[in-house]
């Protein structure tokens, strides 16, 4: 088979399994669902707090866009606002087609040939890195404020599945990862010098550490933080508001949005396009057995975590379109830019 053939048919065959990974989750969210009871929400839904939800998501990506202008200043002082802004807008909607692409296409749609795609997808990382530490922090929060309710849910529904896969303990993987890790690093550091791959992946990895190390020189560091406050605030403001906006919901209170904001977050690592059905089975479920002591998942948990999910695809692919049609009527702009 040819190469590039080759290469096609792995990231077709990666796509299918990922929708057929979404799709059985989202067979197990939606399986046993009182229809009548999700359209009877959905028809009395407070449609003003889901928009309300949707000015929060917009501001948080605005914030992520600002945050990101902010790493690629010390690598690329000429990086343009509007170019960051709108490269972010077609990654975003990209993510939600193939699962973890959009980073690539924003670093695409970015890097200059003088500073490098390396360098570029090194500041990613580093945000990627802060996004995960949000999420822990977020977690312990919430465990700390209510730990007899949320430690269990934890141990029980995010804990013990990846537990019963493996018949091992996870720190022997754990263990089996760090040193094929540590056997891959010697290979291609010793053969650097004797094989052109291995010397183009020394190249990429130092351009990508170059990337990361930027990190430190990043000007207003303070405002870097106020950034990732603002993009978690905004979040945790998106499930407040769908809260507010599902019958049933709005006893919910900003403390248990925290918890399910990292909850919904965590269903990022699933890889599904866009999150689809690992956000609604976690969200779903942890709404129903946590709040409403349900061993199954609920109807209006449902309906929250579609309605928060298929509002915010909707934006990105919104703002995807918006960017499109700008680039393309300016395209000499936006060349000149870059």
């Amino acid at each position: 088979m040819h190469p590039i053939m080759d290469d096609k048919a792995k990231k077709t065959l990666k796509y299918i399994l990922s929708l057929v990974l979404a799709g059985a989750l989202l067979y197990f969210a939606f399986r046993g669902i009182d229809w009548k009871d999700f359209w009877s929400g959905l028809l009395s839904t407070r449609w003003g707090y889901v928009l309300l939800s949707l000015v929060a998501a917009y501001a948080a990506l605005v914030f992520r866009a600002e945050r990101w202008r902010l790493q690629l200043l010390p690598i690329d002082p000429r990086v343009d606002r509007r170019v960051i802004w709108h490269a972010s807008n077609f990654g975003n909607f990209m993510s939600i087609i193939i699962p973890g692409v959009g980073e690539f296409v924003r670093c695409a749609r970015v890097y200059r040939k003088e500073v490098g795609y390396e360098k570029t997808f090194g500041t990613i990382l580093v945000e990627r890195f802060c996004d995960v530490l949000s999420i822990l922090v977020l977690l312990l929060i919430a465990v700390v404020g209510n730990r007899d309710l949320l430690l269990p849910f934890m141990r029980d529904n995010v804990l013990a599945p990846f537990r019963s896969r493996f018949n091992f303990s996870m720190g022997w993987i754990a263990l089996a990862l760090v040193l094929f890790l540590l056997a891959a690093i010697w290979v291609v550091l010793h053969f650097r010098s004797r094989s052109r791959f291995c010397g183009r992946i020394v190249q990429s990895l130092q351009g990508i550490l170059d990337g990361m190390k930027a990190f430190v020189h990043i000007p207003h560091k303070f405002l870097f933080v106020l950034y990732t406050v603002g993009i978690w605030v905004m979040y945790i403001m998106m499930t407040f508001l769908t809260f507010l906006a599902v019958p049933g919901l709005e006893h919910l209170s900003f403390a248990d949005a925290v918890f399910i904001s990292a909850i919904g977050n965590i269903a990022s690592v699933i890889p599904t396009p866009g999150n689809l059905g690992a956000y609604h089975y976690l969200v779903g479920i942890a709404i129903s057995s946590i709040y409403l002591g349900s061993s199954e998942i609920l109807a209006m948990p449902l309906l929250c975590a579609t309605l928060s999910h298929g509002s915010h695809a909707i934006l990105l692919m919104l703002m995807a379109l918006y960017s499109f049609i700008v680039v393309s009527v300016r395209r000499e702009t936006y060349s000149k830019l870059r």
